[in-house]
C-alpha cells in the first residue's frame, strides 16, 4: 500500500474543502479586517485546535465501528463520496455570493485568549467538520493501516488548518488582498467544487 498517496489525498481534499468560505474563513477574515492581524492568528490557532479535536474523535470513533461492524466501512465510504458531491455542488451554488463578514462576530474577542476561544468554538460548534473528517477518513484510511499513518493524517489536518487560516489572517489584513479575492472568489469556488465532486464520484465508483 502506497501510504504517501493516501496521505497526499487527505492533504489535497482538506485544502480544497477549506478554500470555499465557511464559518472558519469568515471569522478569521472578519477579525483581520476589523481588528488586528494578531487577533486573526490567535483565532486561527483556535480553529486548528478544533480541527485536531474533530479529526481525532472521528478517527477513534471510526476505528471502533470498523472493528465491531466491518461492513460499515463500505457503507461509510459511499456516504463519504455522496457528501463530497454535496459540498462540491454547494460550492458551485455559493460561487456568486460575496464574502461579507458579519460585523458582530468578533466583538467579544478583545484579548488573545478570547480570540483563541472564539476560533475553537467556531470550529467545535460546526458539526459539518465531524462529518467531513469522518467521510474522508472512512474513504481513505483502511482499518488495518498502521497507527503512524492515522496519526500522520491527523497531523496533516492540523498543519493545514494552521497555515491556511494564518495565511488568511495575514492576507485579509490588507485592503488590496480583500479586493482581489472578491474578484476571483467565483472561480476559486467553482474549481474547488468541481474537484471535490470528482473525488466523490470516484469514491462511489471504486466502492461498487
Amino acid at each position: 500500500m502506497n501510504y504517501s498517496v493516501v496521505l497526499s489525498s487527505i492533504f489535497a481534499l482538506h485544502v480544497l474543502a477549506m478554500i470555499s468560505p465557511g464559518p472558519n474563513v469568515l471569522v478569521v477574515a472578519q477579525t483581520a479586517i476589523s481588528r488586528t492581524r494578531r487577533a486573526g492568528i490567535f483565532i486561527s490557532l483556535g480553529i486548528a485546535t478544533g480541527a485536531a479535536v474533530w479529526s481525532s474523535a472521528a478517527l477513534l470513533g471510526l476505528n471502533l465501528l470498523f472493528t465491531q461492524f466491518p461492513w460499515f466501512y463500505s457503507g461509510l465510504k459511499v456516504m463519504g463520496g455522496i457528501y463530497l458531491l454535496y459540498i462540491g455542488a454547494k460550492m458551485w451554488r455559493a460561487a456568486d455570493h460575496p464574502l461579507i463578514p458579519s460585523r458582530g462576530l468578533c466583538l467579544s474577542a478583545q484579548t488573545d485568549w478570547q480570540a483563541f476561544r472564539l476560533g475553537l468554538l467556531t470550529n467545535l460548534t460546526n458539526p459539518k467538520a465531524a462529518i467531513f473528517y469522518g467521510s474522508i477518513f472512512a474513504a481513505l484510511l483502511k482499518p488495518d493501516f498502521p497507527v503512524w499513518v492515522k496519526l500522520t493524517a491527523i497531523g496533516i489536518i492540523v498543519f493545514n488548518a494552521v497555515w491556511w487560516h494564518i495565511s488568511l489572517a495575514y492576507l485579509f489584513s490588507t485592503q488590496y488582498t480583500r479586493q482581489v479575492y472578491q474578484r476571483i472568489k467565483r472561480w476559486i469556488d467553482r474549481i474547488a467544487g468541481t474537484a471535490l465532486a470528482f473525488f466523490g464520484l470516484l469514491l462511489i465508483h471504486v466502492n461498487r
